[in-house]
């Protein structure tokens, strides 16, 4: 497995080992640490994703590799080519090595078909509409994927807004709103897709051990669509924030705030989710897709409801000094 020691790979670690599943990660000889998994019984290959004949080593032996690592935090655009692309290129040359391969699993997004543009939910039939340079890269790792489906068996997942514990994104919107800022951006009412970690790990793992999923591409997501304003107000119902202030935030002030990220980026160590590509994403009002063909196809369904996953979520932040 790539990604391991990130939020959504950690998730799908701990799980694997509850089924009894023997798991290897893969990680940068560069980490000081083994963050999330730390003290897991997992096999650990130290293993730089640029040198093929190594990633040949690591995964020789395995039966599901799970390709779970992806930037999406840059410092320099080129980025996300090199952490999407290049890395799945190798990746997939490497699982042509691997003897006793049943399937490849490559965790892709929502973004390598963009927005709903009339507010319907997007399917696997849905054109390939990318509006940044993540997204783009992310098709491009998709093609990549299936030019090798005569070799390799494959399955390509898409989750939209993963949230959960250990979660750096959506914790953003958890922190204005405990400030009492409510952030409203663009006229339109927005709608997301959301997916909690714990439900995503368990789809990846139902995905990728079925028979039926060799070649197929499947949105992972629960069900029901949630309109932003109710996110933003089980937040403040969850926090017990009773003053917070809908605030209106302009296209133009957001897309500023980014320049202005983006170029601090440039002299900081840690890169930041947003820049412009990402207020490209940002300003758009309907991030949704619907799971029901992997439902119809493998019987996977979501259980955490939102309100209960956002509510644990935050539990977890509390019990880890993240929000007071």
């Amino acid at each position: 497995m790539t990604g391991g020691t990130g939020f959504i790979g950690s998730h799908l670690v701990e799980h694997l080992l509850q089924q009894r599943f023997e798991v290897r990660c893969i990680v940068r000889p560069s980490r000081a640490n083994l963050g999330w998994i730390d003290g897991l019984p997992v096999d650990v290959a130290k293993v730089d994703l640029a040198d093929a004949q190594a990633l040949k080593s690591a995964v020789q032996d395995a039966e599901y590799i799970f390709h779970i690592a992806g930037t999406t935090k840059v410092r320099r655009m080129e980025e996300y080519h090199t952490g999407n692309v290049t890395a799945t290129q190798l990746m997939l040359d490497a699982a042509t090595h691997a003897r006793r391969l049943k399937k490849f699993c490559h965790m892709s997004s929502l973004s390598v078909v963009g927005p709903s543009e009339d507010g319907k939910p997007l399917d696997e039939n849905s054109p390939y509409r990318p509006i940044s340079l993540y997204g783009d890269a992310k098709y491009e790792a998709e093609q990549l994927v299936k030019s090798y489906s005569k070799s390799i068996p494959a399955v390509i997942l898409r989750p939209p807004t993963v949230y959960g514990p250990r979660d750096t994104d959506v914790f953003e919107m958890f922190q204005w709103v405990k400030r009492g800022i409510m952030p409203r951006i663009g006229k339109e009412e927005k709608t997301l897709s959301m997916i909690h970690a714990h439900d995503l790990a368990r789809g990846i793992m139902e995905a990728t051990v079925s028979e039926k999923s060799a070649g197929q591409t499947y949105f992972i997501a629960n069900e029901p669509i949630y309109p932003y304003s109710q996110i933003i107000q089980l937040l403040a119902k969850i926090q017990g924030v009773r003053n917070a202030r809908m605030i209106p935030l302009p296209d133009v002030a957001l897309y500023t705030i980014a320049v202005f990220t983006q170029i601090g980026s440039k002299f900081s160590s840690r890169p930041n989710i947003l820049n412009t590509n990402k207020a490209k994403e940002i300003v758009k009002p309907h991030w949704i897709c619907s799971p029901k063909k992997l439902k119809d196809e493998v019987g996977f369904e979501t259980k955490i409801p939102i309100e209960d996953g956002l509510r644990s979520t935050y539990e977890w932040y509390k019990a880890n000094a993240w929000l007071s």
